[in-house]
């Protein structure tokens, strides 16, 4: 089902020339601009997905809707009264689930704030949840800051959402059609998202180690908490973005695959010994060079503290 997303000119924003956004969004309306060659002024035609097509993409991203839904809930009933719609979108910025009012229906339908359609910043422009995987940045848009035209009383809230190997997984969108309600909050939605984004990156977690103890490294800020998953033996099995970036460890660096990827490894990647190395260090330091109370803080014994030391050269 396509439509085409008009608004009539009166309520159109000023030319992108005129326009001074800040940075996340300076940076999108520049690729817009740039890279993708987008008019903001054509009337935009949504691809949005069939019955099955939906069904058999959205297959891929079951355990983040299962995961997701009662956060939108609590956060649809959270945030009643504000006229805002809660949507989640896959790692493609497809729409997923949402959560509307019955007066939201027709506007929502008309601006395919809805199931299977695509919001990838590629084709649509400037929007929260194309923008923000994009960006992989939470991202606040006022009316009249979307790139097309199209959308200019749209305003929108977005978080980036990763999976438990710290890769992009999605995003979690509030939506108004009306932003005059919500202006005087924006700061306090955009921190009640990212909570909510971070819960649902952390209960993705457990729920691929669960079987692992799971250690948090500091205090979460962004959109990621840092978090480590530690095995039997005390060995790190995996870890959230926000550890990944606090030790270190990147996909380019390689290391363990997750325990459901059905891959068996008999040694683990040298870099990856390294981020473990790193996290001991940060574990030593926090204790100031305390072993005892290290292996207490990562639930491994001081044995086993030690032969990790002694394997990552750690004096």
């Amino acid at each position: 089902m396509k439509r085409n997303c008009t608004q009539p000119a009166a309520i159109r924003p000023a030319p992108v020339a005129e326009k001074t956004p800040p940075g996340e969004i300076e940076r999108s309306w520049q690729r817009c601009a740039g890279f993708y060659h987008l008019d903001p002024a054509q009337a935009w035609t949504a691809t949005v997905l069939s019955g099955a097509e939906f069904r058999h993409v959205s297959g891929r991203s079951a355990a983040l809707v299962r995961i997701a839904l009662p956060e939108m809930r609590h956060l649809f009933t959270l945030l009643r009264g504000l006229d805002l719609m809660v949507l989640l979108a896959d790692a493609d910025a497809m729409i997923l689930a949402r959560c509307v009012d019955e007066t939201q229906l027709s506007a929502s339908r008309r601006l395919y704030l809805r199931r299977g359609a695509i919001w990838n910043e590629r084709v649509a422009g400037t929007n929260g949840i194309g923008t923000s995987v994009e960006a992989g940045r939470p991202i606040v848009l006022g009316p009249g800051e979307h790139w097309r035209f199209c959308l200019a009383r749209l305003t929108s809230f977005a978080v980036p959402l990763f999976d438990a190997r710290g890769r992009m997984a999605g995003a979690l969108n509030l939506a108004a059609l009306a932003g005059t309600a919500t202006r005087p909050v924006a700061a306090l939605l955009l921190d009640v998202l990212l909570q909510a984004g971070r819960r649902i990156e952390e209960l993705l977690f457990r729920a691929c180690y669960p079987d692992h103890r799971i250690l948090s490294l500091g205090v979460a800020q962004g959109c990621s908490t840092p978090l480590i998953a530690l095995d039997a033996r005390g060995d790190m099995a995996g870890a959230t973005r926000a550890a990944r970036m606090l030790i270190g460890w990147t996909e380019d660096t390689g290391g363990p695959p997750s325990p459901h990827d059905g891959v068996v490894v008999e040694e683990p990647d040298l870099s990856f010994r390294q981020a473990e190395a790193n996290v001991i260090r940060a574990g030593l330091a926090r204790c100031h060079g305390n072993a005892t109370a290290t292996a207490r803080n990562l639930g491994i014994s001081r044995a086993t503290l030690y032969r990790k030391m002694r394997y990552g050269g750690i004096r």
